[in-house]
C-alpha cells in the first residue's frame, strides 16, 4: 500500500465512522415506527439533527479518538524507548482525558505525567456531552482500570466495539496482535467476554482490511482466532447470523425486518453483527451501507458508527460521499487523528520529533 493509499484508507475509516455516528445520532432513541412518522418511508437519508442539514458525530467518536490518542501516544514511546507494552495503561489515560471532556471530574490519583498535554484534549469542541454511555462513564469513574484478569463490571455494551478501530489500525501488521490488544482496550470500561470480545474481533478484521484483504476473508480470520477465546459463543453466533443473513437475501436489499433478527445494537455483539451485515451487503456501496445501519429501531448511531469505519476503510475517502464529508461538524479534528494514524509516528529512537511530542507525549 502506497502512503497516499494508505492515508485514504485509514481517512476513509475514521471519517466513516464518524458520518456514520452523526447520521444516526438524532435517531439513537427512536423506535422504527417512530422515523418513519417522522422523516418519511425511506427514514433518514441525510443529516437531520441541526436546521443547517450539518451532522455533528457523538460519543461514539469522541472515545475512538481518544482510543487513538492514547496510542499513537503509546506508539510513541515505543518508538523512543525502544519496546512497547504499555498502550492499555496510555489508552486508559486517553479516556480519563474523554471523562474529564464530558464534566465529570477525574480523581488526581489516578492522573499520570502530562495528563492535559497533548491537542486533543485542547479541543473545546469535543467538551461536549453526546449522550454517553454510562458503563463507560461509571467505570472510569471507579478509580480502576478494567482487565482480563480483573473485570470491571459484567457489561458488553457496544461502547467497547464503537470505539476500537484504531486499534486495527495501529497493529495492522498481525491479526493476532490487534485481536489481542482490541480486547484489552475493550475491557478497560467493559468486563463480559461478549464485550471485549466483541471489540478485539472488529479489532482483527480491521487489521486485515487495511492490509488489502476482503471482508469475508478478514471475518473467517476473525472467527478463527475467536473460538480459541472462553465465552466466544455470543459474538460467534450473531456474526455467523449476519454472514447467513447475507448469504440469503444475497440478491435482495436488507431492511429494518432482517437487522431486526439480529437484535437492536445495544450489545456489543448485536452493533458488531448488525455492522457486518451492512458490510458485506453493500462493501463497495458506503451511502446505502451506512444508510442501512442506521435505519433501524436500535442504537442507529453505534451501527452506523461501526459500519462506517469498515466500508469507509474498504472505499476509502474519496468514495465518501463528499457532501456528508463536508457537512461534517469538526471533520478537522476527524481528519487530522485519520491521518497521524496513517503516520504512525514521526519519532525514533534517536531523534524526538518536536512537534509530533507536543501532540502525543510519549506517556
Amino acid at each position: 500500500m502506497t502512503n497516499l493509499n494508505k492515508k485514504d484508507k485509514y481517512l476513509g475509516c475514521i471519517l466513516g465512522g464518524a458520518i456514520g455516528d452523526a447520521l444516526g445520532a438524532p435517531i439513537e432513541f427512536l423506535n422504527y415506527e417512530s422515523i418513519i412518522s417522522k422523516y418519511g418511508a425511506s427514514g433518514v437519508q441525510d443529516y437531520v439533527e441541526h436546521p443547517d442539514v450539518k451532522g455533528e458525530f457523538t460519543d461514539d467518536t469522541q472515545m475512538l479518538l481518544f482510543t487513538a490518542e492514547g496510542l499513537l501516544r503509546a506508539r510513541h514511546r515505543a518508538a523512543l524507548k525502544g519496546f512497547g507494552g504499555a498502550q492499555t495503561h496510555i489508552t486508559h489515560q486517553s479516556y480519563l482525558r474523554w471523562l474529564h471532556t464530558q464534566g465529570e471530574g477525574v480523581d488526581e490519583s489516578s492522573k499520570t505525567l502530562g495528563f492535559m498535554e497533548g491537542w486533543l484534549v485542547q479541543r473545546k469542541e469535543l467538551y461536549k456531552r453526546r449522550d454517553p454511555g454510562a458503563t463507560c462513564i461509571h467505570a472510569l469513574k471507579s478509580k480502576i482500570m478494567g482487565s482480563l484478569e480483573v473485570p470491571i463490571n459484567d457489561s458488553k455494551g457496544c461502547g467497547t466495539v464503537m470505539r476500537v478501530a484504531p486499534v486495527g489500525l495501529i497493529f495492522n501488521h498481525n491479526r493476532k496482535t490487534a485481536f489481542e490488544e482490541g480486547v484489552k482496550i475493550s475491557a478497560i470500561t467493559h468486563g463480559h467476554p461478549s464485550g471485549y470480545l466483541s471489540g478485539g474481533l472488529l479489532a482483527s478484521i480491521i487489521a486485515d482490511l487495511s492490509q488489502g484483504l476482503d471482508l469475508k476473508t478478514s471475518i473467517s480470520n476473525a472467527l478463527r482466532i475467536l473460538k480459541k477465546r472462553k465465552g466466544h459463543e455470543e459474538v460467534y453466533d450473531k456474526v455467523s447470523q449476519a454472514r447467513a443473513l447475507h448469504k440469503q437475501y444475497k440478491n435482495k436489499n436488507i431492511d429494518q425486518d432482517v437487522i431486526s433478527t439480529i437484535g437492536e445494537g445495544w450489545v456489543a455483539e448485536e452493533a458488531l453483527a448488525i455492522a457486518l451485515l451492512c458490510a458485506l451487503h453493500y462493501p463497495n456501496d458506503f451511502k446505502s451501507a451506512v444508510l442501512t445501519a442506521i435505519n433501524h429501531g436500535g442504537d442507529s448511531d453505534s451501527t452506523g458508527a461501526i459500519t462506517g469505519n469498515i466500508v469507509g476503510l474498504m472505499v476509502g475517502q474519496e468514495q465518501i460521499p463528499q457532501d456528508w464529508q463536508d457537512k461534517l461538524m469538526h471533520k478537522d479534528i476527524v481528519e487530522e487523528i485519520g491521518i497521524d494514524l496513517s503516520i504512525g509516528c514521526k519519532s525514533n529512537y534517536s531523534y524526538d520529533d518536536e512537534e509530533w511530542h507536543g501532540k502525543y507525549p510519549g506517556y
